[in-house]
């Protein structure tokens, strides 16, 4: 048979099964596609259209079927559903690239230099802004006082929040600027002393005085904010983050540059605890587009571990007598439940200390009154007294947990809590069992903000400076399935969306993450250099 025939046979042969008879945007191919379906399905290739996957199967199956206008040779890697960030402030994390970065510095004295070389290059009478700043990282681990600022900026005001921003030091000119006298009572917040004298620190609720100034940007700063938030995203693999705090300004801003195009991340916004917010939306109700998902309130039991806020039922270890703090009354509390629960929200609330975990459980009790579908949230959940973990499983609450949180507070979170205590800390694998899953994220800018490093510290329990050796607390270490599950369709169920994300299947959004090697396979030693080579959102190749 000559090969002209053989080719018109074969032509033929192909055309009567419907050879590339489909249309797709996007084909995917030559890849290990990780479904996290529920039968845990591993294909090689799959077929995207208008921003939805539509089938997935063999190589030679996907490719014979659909005609694309684009394919992407995956080269043999490794792709995953598009890892969801279960817990950040994205729009914070672009507000600070315009300010002082102060991670890093080892020394008050390293932090004041560059404040000073800031102003050098941006003169003028205006506020001058910095974050991240660390006292536990310095060697004497006290905290910083404002005489220094003082002396260097008699005329100008200065705001310096800790890496947390539950802390914050001001000098006098930012004082006189707003009006606050660190004299009055403010409750849930602490205005430090030393030598009877206020030297410039203040702790949450104290620090809200000065919400206005941290906060303050017009749109074209708001603009630039998200787009680089959203550019450093992507190029971790992130196709969609928890902003755990907004106000309705910047929400709606959101939606604006979603609708236009420029902005393409998925955002879960949580709605910041303030009656005129909540009003608002009552009035609205829940918004939700193809990209913002906004039904759920953020709201603040207690400070941070790292600054003493975190409220414990004994005190600290480091602070004979202090407790923490109480960011809100019981009262408040509870009048936020029942507003969620009549508007079908979630509540989320930030609870690191024992204390106040088990003040939001029982509040949380009391309003849902059993097991429920409402999937209200216990974010951090960082120190749980074991009489109180049940109540997850009671109530159906789910945890919302950082596990860079415990490689990167392991240096002194036991100087905080005590060697009892200490191992009901960053329970994560006990909380998992308790609930049957977990929402995970960074809380960045606080932690870093890439995914893979909330890998690496789940599993392997170590900060990515390899710290400690051997891991921290490894018992409770998740697997790496939990791991990859909690940054994936526990994210996307936590946040009432697994109809859509979370995992890749026919019909869901086309978010994939596309990873050098198999995390769930990899040697430690190589699952530290693992790397994000593509990210694309709704089929749209982003990174």
């Amino acid at each position: 048979m000559n090969r002209s025939l053989t080719g018109a046979l074969a032509f033929i042969v192909l055309a009567a099964c419907g050879y590339r008879d489909r249309d797709a945007d996007l084909v995917v191919h030559n890849a290990i596609i990780h479904s996290l379906d529920e039968s845990e399905s591993v294909f090689q290739a799959m077929a995207i259209k208008d921003g939805r996957i539509i089938e997935l199967g063999a190589e030679q199956q996907i490719r014979n079927r659909y005609a694309a206008k684009e394919t992407f040779d995956a080269a043999g890697q490794h792709v995953y559903p598009g890892f969801i960030d279960g817990h950040c402030h994205f729009f914070g994390h672009g507000l600070n690239k315009q300010k002082i970065d102060l991670q890093g510095t080892r020394s008050w004295e390293g932090a004041v230099e560059r404040t000073l070389a800031y102003a050098h290059t941006h003169p003028g009478d205006g506020w001058i802004l910095g974050r991240g700043w660390d006292q536990n990282q310095w060697s004497s681990k006290e905290y910083p006082d404002n005489e220094r600022l003082n002396e260097l900026f008699p005329d100008r005001p200065v705001l310096l929040q800790r890496i947390d921003g539950h802390a914050a030091v001001v000098n006098q000119r930012a004082m006189e600027a707003v009006g606050f006298d660190p004299s009055l009572a403010i409750e849930g917040g602490l205005m430090l002393k030393r030598d009877g004298r206020y030297t410039g620190v203040l702790i949450d609720n104290a620090v809200g005085v000065f919400q206005s100034i941290i906060d303050q940007a017009d749109e074209s700063t708001k603009r630039k904010a998200l787009l680089e938030a959203q550019r450093d995203c992507f190029s971790v693999g992130l196709t969609m983050v928890c902003d755990a705090g907004l106000d309705p300004g910047t929400i709606h801003l959101i939606d604006r540059m979603q609708q236009e195009g420029v902005l393409k991340m998925r955002v879960y916004a949580m709605v910041t605890d303030s009656a005129p917010y909540l009003d608002e939306f009552a009035k609205s109700g829940a918004l939700h587009t193809d990209r913002l998902h906004v039904n759920s309130v953020k709201v603040y039991a207690d400070g941070a571990l790292g600054s003493r806020g975190a409220l414990l039922k004994a005190p600290y270890s480091d602070l004979p007598g202090h407790h923490g703090l109480q960011l809100g009354s019981r009262s408040h509390f509870l009048k936020v439940a029942e507003w969620c629960k009549q508007h079908s929200f979630q509540m989320n609330t930030h609870c690191i200390g024992d204390s106040a975990n088990k003040l939001l459980l029982d509040v949380y009790a009391e309003v849902l009154g059993g097991t429920n579908d409402r999937r209200w949230r216990i974010e951090h959940a960082q120190v749980v007294s074991p009489a109180d973990r049940s109540r997850f499983a009671e109530y159906s609450i789910i945890p919302s947990v950082q596990p860079t949180h415990a490689t990167s507070d392991g240096h002194w979170a036991e100087e905080r809590l005590g060697a009892e205590r200490i191992d009901h800390a960053y329970a994560y694998e006990e909380l998992r069992r308790t609930m049957g899953l977990l929402a995970l994220g960074t809380d960045f800018p606080v932690e870093g903000i890439d995914p893979l490093q909330t890998f690496r510290s789940a599993v392997l329990r170590e900060g990515p400076d390899g710290w400690p050796d051997g891991g921290y607390h490894v018992e409770n270490a998740l697997s790496r399935h939990d791991a990859l599950r909690g940054m994936t369709i526990w994210n996307a169920i936590a946040a009432m969306l697994e109809g859509e994300l979370g995992s890749l299947e026919a019909d869901k959004r086309g978010d994939f993450t596309v990873v050098n090697l198999d995390l769930e396979k990899a040697s430690p030693e190589a699952l530290r250099k693992a790397k994000v080579t593509a990210t694309f959102v709704n089929g749209e190749r982003v990174h």
